[in-house]
């Protein structure tokens, strides 16, 4: 259920911010809540799994911090998207790419957890 959670909650991130981005601005207060909900749910699920599967292997560590970072990447992008100013388009493109890296370091990082590589 660990696996298929967290990528049910990916999914919905994708699906959720796809539709705000389709909305346009003022965002709905419902979907952009949802939105952030999902993703700190699943910020949490995946802390809960990283905890369970200590202690890890070095090639685990830097797979998770890698994941971290691009998580922190989409918060603080995301965070700037949704205040009512013109951002830089660098903002919205890191936010458009870094959201498929941090699914792919993902999933390798469960791999690796799963594993016990």
């Amino acid at each position: 259920m660990g696996v298929f959670g967290v990528g049910l909650a990916l999914f919905l991130i994708v699906v959720s911010g796809i539709l705000l981005w389709r909305s346009g601005k003022p965002y709905s207060t419902a979907l952009i809540t949802i939105h952030k909900l999902v993703g700190i749910g699943a910020g949490v699920w995946l802390g809960v799994m990283v905890y369970r599967a200590a202690p890890l292997e070095p090639l685990a560590i830097a797979a998770i911090a890698v994941t971290v970072l691009l998580f922190l990447i989409l918060v603080a992008t995301g965070g700037l998207l949704s205040i009512d100013r013109p951002m830089p388009i660098v903002v919205r493109r890191l936010h458009q790419v870094v959201p498929v890296l941090a699914v792919l370091v993902t999933a390798g990082m469960l791999y690796l957890l799963l594993s016990g590589a």
